[in-house]
């Protein structure tokens, strides 16, 4: 088991095969972009984790282990203009 930290500055993939997302922090400079995370190598399947974030504060997010989202084909991150993602995930 790896913790992995990433910074994204825009879309892609942060792992592949399975594990777990640990916690994220989102900063904006645009008014309200939106964030998605998928349980896959590229946008789209399963969606794990939505959120718009706002200009005038960061998202945020540390998930106790229990109620952590697992993804099982890899860990892909879409971020609209203007967002920056800092994720925290662990491999299993």
């Amino acid at each position: 088991m790896a913790d992995v930290v990433t910074i994204q500055s825009a879309s892609g993939v942060v792992h592949t095969g399975s594990g777990q997302l640990v916690g994220l922090v989102v900063t904006a400079s645009a008014s309200a972009p939106l964030i998605t995370i998928y349980d896959n190598t590229s946008a789209s399947g399963t969606k794990i984790f939505e959120a718009y974030v706002s200009y005038l504060a960061n998202l945020v997010i540390f998930f106790p282990d229990r109620f952590a989202p697992r993804f099982s084909t890899g860990l892909y991150v879409n971020l609209a203009s203007g967002l920056t993602c800092v994720v925290w995930s662990r491999q299993l």
